[in-house]
């Protein structure tokens, strides 16, 4: 059974069964050639025939032992192609029946899908099976210690530690502004404030306004 299929996988496999298609066709047009004429030549066939099956052969045993990754299959099964070019050519040359190519190139051809299908099956991605683990997240039974001596020393210590609150400069509020302590540029803050209180309007009977006040020069002894 095969293990998955993809995109990639089915193109490669109607790839490799076009290919076969083709050199079938092309091999049989050629054996009817071959029986018209009186005299049969297996020139390059046995060379082409061998060097699949040593390709093919590498491949399909690295499948069946469950070879996983891609490279080796590129790597070894060129290197049976050459081994099996070299070994149809010294079939070639010790000049065999001229038949003998014409069936390596016909059992090369016919090994190209299975090859495919052994190879694609044996690299397809499996994805990794789901565990169920139990969660060891239980609380422990003797459950957390508590050191109440060092709690209560550390938060003597950082309060003896803790540097001296300084107060913070008070902002000027005049444009020049003295105190004991410094003298200080400010912005101005102005103010709005009623001319006269509630009491005053009551007993002078005067009609109530506003004054703008901005401080320029503001002193504290």
């Amino acid at each position: 059974m095969l293990r998955g299929s993809s995109p990639r996988w089915t193109s490669s496999l109607l790839s490799a069964a076009a290919l076969t298609a083709a050199l079938t066709a092309a091999f049989t047009a050629g054996m009817g050639t071959a029986s018209a004429q009186e005299k049969v030549t297996g020139t390059g066939k046995g060379i082409v025939g061998t060097a699949l099956l040593g390709g093919e052969a590498v491949m399909i045993g690295m499948g069946a032992f469950g070879v996983e990754a891609t490279w080796p299959y590129l790597v070894f099964g060129s290197a049976g192609m050459i081994a099996g070019g070299i070994g149809g050519w010294a079939i070639e040359g010790a000049a065999p029946p001229a038949e003998v190519p014409l069936y390596l190139l016909a059992g090369g051809m016919a090994l190209i899908i299975p090859t495919v299908v052994v190879t694609l099956n044996a690299t397809a991605y499996s994805p990794p099976e789901e565990r169920d683990e139990p969660l060891k997240n239980e609380p422990s039974p003797d459950g957390p210690k508590v050191e109440g001596d060092l709690k209560v020393t550390s938060q003597l210590t950082s309060q003896r530690t803790r540097p001296a609150a300084h107060p913070r400069p008070r902002p000027a509020l005049g444009l020049l502004d003295l105190d004991p302590q410094r003298v200080a540029f400010g912005l101005p803050a102005p103010d709005v404030r009623p001319l006269y209180s509630p009491q005053e309007m009551l007993r002078f009977g005067v009609t109530q306004g506003q004054e703008f006040r901005f401080s320029v020069v503001r002193a504290a002894f």
